[in-house]
């Protein structure tokens, strides 16, 4: 395998959620890193066997288990065959494992993402009430699923409610594109579709590589999301999107954690970054509500940054760079990103 897993074992959240995946308060995260540079994804080091990896477990006569993004162990008596997805990127993890749309419910509020997923055969998919934070137990239970499949943040309180009903698997939003890359892993595992993601897993990192080699990492790039000007979050380098830009460009958005860090624009001009990518997370809800970056046109603050001032702000797909972390996902980021940072590069292989 070319991967090299890290795990990370999630704890002591203290956030506030103004909507599905965007964070808005104080982030404390106890996280105990098995990654090099104590939080700090490696995007260099991409080469490892995942068979080493203790997030990866193997098989028996009667049961197979793999160890989910916070540490815990999951056991089945027999590859899963019926989901809930409560996080929208394991929707396309099992579509690239095969997995059809018909054997998927997904949590309330990601039609949108499902339908990106699956295109109109999405409406034929079940979904389950409730918030993104907290989803209707009696809807997950009613669907009798093999799998239940969440975001560690916040799903893992739902854990006492499902017991004995059905199995979770948490993934981390942390440890960024390898985690992801190792949570496709397992979920092959899970489903009988080992080989299946391990050839995801390979392509990917076979591009990721290729392009850190082209890449002279000379721009300086940054995401930001939000729903208002008024509240804008940076992703750190642990965010699965934020990790393949910090492969390939300069990415000095540190920290723990891969919910996001609130930032002024004050703070993004001290950078004042080459390229500003955007995920305007409203549209997520409501596909007609204003881009983050024409809210932010009059700014003062927001009209002296170079990568405006060179028309280098770039609007990207809130499903796609927010909420998929799936090796499709991961692949589609790469491949804009990369022309955008490196047009001349574009234009040599055109």
């Amino acid at each position: 395998m070319l991967v090299d897993p890290s795990l990370l074992k999630e704890g002591c959240f203290s956030m506030k959620m103004t909507n599905k995946g965007v964070i808005t308060g104080v982030i404390s995260v106890c996280l105990a890193l098995t990654l090099a540079g104590c939080g700090t994804t490696d995007s260099t080091n991409t080469t490892a066997n995942t068979s080493q990896s203790t997030s990866t477990t193997g098989t028996n006569a009667s049961t197979i288990s793999v160890t989910d993004g916070t540490g815990a162990k999951v056991v089945l008596k027999k590859p899963a065959t019926s989901f809930v997805c409560l996080d929208p990127s394991s929707i396309q993890m099992l579509k690239d494992l095969g997995v059809s749309q018909q054997d998927i419910a997904y949590g309330n509020g990601d039609l949108s993402f499902a339908q990106m997923v699956f295109g109109n055969n999405a409406k034929n998919m079940k979904s389950v009430g409730g918030s993104w934070e907290q989803p209707n137990v009696e809807d997950i239970l009613a669907d009798h699923p093999d799998l239940v499949i969440g975001d560690a943040y916040p799903h893992a309180q739902l854990k006492p409610a499902l017991k004995g009903a059905a199995q979770m698997y948490l993934i981390s939003r942390s440890g960024g594109y390898k985690q992801s890359m190792q949570d496709l892993i397992n979920l092959g595992i899970l489903t009988g579709h080992k080989a299946t993601a391990e050839q995801d897993v390979n392509e990917f990192t076979k591009d990721l590589n290729a392009d850190i080699k082209k890449s002279p990492k000379n721009q300086t790039s940054l995401v930001i999301w939000g729903d208002s000007p008024t509240s804008l979050s940076v992703p750190t380098i642990d965010d699965p999107s934020a990790s393949v830009l910090a492969a390939i460009s300069n990415y000095p958005w540190g920290g723990h954690g891969a919910q996001g860090m609130n930032i002024s624009l004050d703070k993004i001009l001290n950078v004042n970054p080459d390229v500003i990518f955007v995920e305007s997370i409203a549209r997520l809800d409501n596909p007609k509500a204003p881009t983050l970056s024409s809210q932010l046109a009059s700014n003062p603050i927001w009209q002296q940054l170079k990568a405006v001032k060179e028309h280098r702000v770039y609007e990207v797909n809130p499903n796609v760079w927010h909420d998929d972390r799936g090796g499709m996902g991961l692949e589609q980021i790469l491949n804009q990103a990369m022309p955008k940072l490196y047009p001349s590069l574009a234009t040599q292989t055109s």
